[in-house]
Formats: C-alpha cells, structure tokens, sequence
C-alpha cells in the first residue's frame, strides 16, 4: 500500500493483476487514477472487489473487474494488452511474478510503473533478477518481516 501511495499519480490507468478483495486498485482510485482494471484467478474475487468497491463510492465506470488465469488465457491477455497502463501492481507469490515479467511489457507505458508484493524475502534476489532482465529498472524496495514490495520502472 505505501508504494502504491507514492506511485500512483492522478489521471493514472492501472492494472491488479491478483486484485483479491481489490484494495489496491480501489486505493489508486481513491488515489485519483483514472481508471483501473483488476484481474484474479479466483472467480469470487469480481463479487468481493465490487463489493469493495461500491463501499468506497467508486463508480463501475472507472473500475472493471475480470476472472481468469492472465498467463495461460490468450483471450485474457488479449483484453488487457494494447492498453498501455501506467501502473501494473501484483500482490502475488513470487514464482507468478517472475512469470508475468516477460507479460507485463505488454501492458505498461515506456516509463510505467510496476509494483510487486507479496515476495517472501528468500525469493525478492530471483525477483529482483527477473525484473532486470526483462527492462524493468529498481526504483523501490520496501521490506517488513519476512516480506518484500519492489518498485520498477519499464525501460524497454
């Protein structure tokens, strides 16, 4: 939550990917993005971050809600892809982070953002390399207890 607090910007396009109950992209919202659009695996996560969503006054025009696997479904991907967000978050284990680095430039703008969280810390070295070796640039490493959120930049 604090990196997504000190990235997003207003007018901001967002992706979750892994949205769960939906509180990060209901906070960029609430942080005056634009729009958002979240995705999880599991199918109930659309009626939890809806719900969610409408506690916080944020109008289903700005906020779109999908289920499904995002790295083996192509229709999924193709949904998303083209769009050119400005913030991608994924609050996910790390082995499905280190998985949506080769994805992911397929969503962000030149220059956008990336936040992964959900990283034990035995993992964040794998992470971090992934990361790398796919255009991403270090901006931010926040670590609490056995935990680690990285912010990047994508540089192509």
């Amino acid at each position: 939550m604090e990196l997504i607090e000190k990235y997003v910007k207003k007018d901001d396009m967002v992706l979750d990917i892994g949205c769960g109950s939906g509180i990060l992209s209901i906070a960029s919202l609430l942080l005056d993005a634009k729009e958002a659009d979240a995705v999880d695996i599991d199918p109930n996560a659309i009626q939890i971050a809806y719900e969610n969503s409408d506690r916080n006054d944020i109008d289903r025009s700005r906020y779109h809600v999908k289920a499904g696997n995002i790295l083996e479904d192509a229709e999924l991907q193709a949904s998303y892809s083209g769009k050119k967000y400005d913030l991608v978050a994924a609050n996910i284990v790390a082995d499905v982070i280190i998985a949506l680095t080769k994805q992911v430039p397929d969503y962000i703008k030149d220059g956008g953002i990336f936040l992964c969280s959900g990283i034990i810390t035995e993992r964040k070295e794998d992470v971090l390399e992934a990361l790398k070796a796919a255009g991403f640039a270090v901006l931010d490493i926040k670590e609490k207890t056995s935990w680690a959120a990285i912010a990047t930049r994508y540089e192509g």
